[in-house]
């Protein structure tokens, strides 16, 4: 995967590097020297480039920094590497970068218009960095995908949903919607809904409720459990059993499908019953 992300970044940058000499080449005075010293500064600038990939490992590893955090101040390095080496290869050519620049005039434009949703992912990518709302390993959900942050890219965010499928979606679209990080914080909440008959003794089962529900495993004991009478409904009265637990998803589903079994299971036991949807007719004895 880390070796896929780095050809696809060098692949970018030897592609500008590349097309800057196309423009380049037609008003400079290449000889063979010019030819070997731009040769070097290519070679120097993929050994720098390896090099910044070593030293990442180097800094997660000794100085203990995050491996996120590291990849970012890489990848902001490889592109002042490659920006250094293109001036360079500019001034060696003896083309002067702000003519030449100038010189693109209305075609400029017209590119730069074309790229706008490519240039508006890249910086979408520099504010993912910098705000910090999720970083890699995170599970997040943004426009009705949920899953986990694999990677941010200068394109999009990679997400690996709960169904083992690779979402990509872009940088601009992630910025400009609502998201939710599920895994901000090491615990979260679940809350479940559930009736019972109105001849139930409430109290009483508020009170069994309570310790069963701390008893699942993964329900941490603060915040504790709640069990809330919320609403006197047509078919029963709702209760809604509120619960602590590891924010990673699989153990949320995993806690609340056992948190649903003992509330199941406790009312039983004191034969409460789960009252089903109904409704009572009365009927006109002059109505044949």
């Amino acid at each position: 995967m880390v070796a896929h992300r780095d050809a696809a970044i060098l692949s970018t940058v030897f592609g500008t590097f590349s097309a800057v000499l196309v423009v380049a080449l037609p008003v400079a005075a290449v000889t063979a020297g010019t030819w070997i010293a731009v040769g070097a500064v290519a070679g120097v600038t993929i050994a720098l480039l390896i090099t910044l990939r070593w030293l990442q490992s180097v800094i997660v590893r000794r100085l203990k920094v995050r491996t996120y955090t590291a990849d970012m101040i890489r990848r902001f390095a490889m592109a002042v590497v490659a920006l250094v080496s293109t001036f360079y290869v500019l001034d060696l050519l003896e083309v002067e970068a702000g003519p030449l620049v100038g010189g693109l005039g209305i075609s400029g434009i017209i590119a730069a218009i074309a790229l706008q949703p490519v240039i508006g992912n890249f910086v979408g990518s520099m504010l993912l960095h910098g705000t910090r709302a999720f970083r890699p390993g995170d599970e997040i959900e943004s426009n009705g995908v949920v899953g986990t942050v694999v990677d941010i890219s200068h394109r999009a965010v990679e997400i690996l949903d709960f169904d083992g499928n690779r979402v990509y979606l872009p940088n601009n679209q992630v910025l400009d919607s609502t998201l939710i990080n599920l895994t901000a914080d090491n615990i979260r909440r679940t809350t479940f809904e559930f009736l019972v008959g109105y001849d139930t003794d409430l109290r009483l089962i508020r009170d069994v409720l309570v310790p069963a529900i701390h008893g699942v495993e993964m329900v941490v004991e603060s915040p504790p459990v709640e069990v809330l009478v919320v609403n006197l409904a047509d078919s029963g009265i709702e209760l809604r059993a509120h619960f602590w637990h590891p924010a990673e998803e699989r153990s949320a589903r995993r806690t609340a499908s056992e948190a649903a079994i003992v509330i199941r299971e406790t009312l039983a036991e004191h034969d409460v019953t789960i009252p089903y949807p109904q409704r009572v007719l009365h009927g006109s004895p002059d109505v044949i």
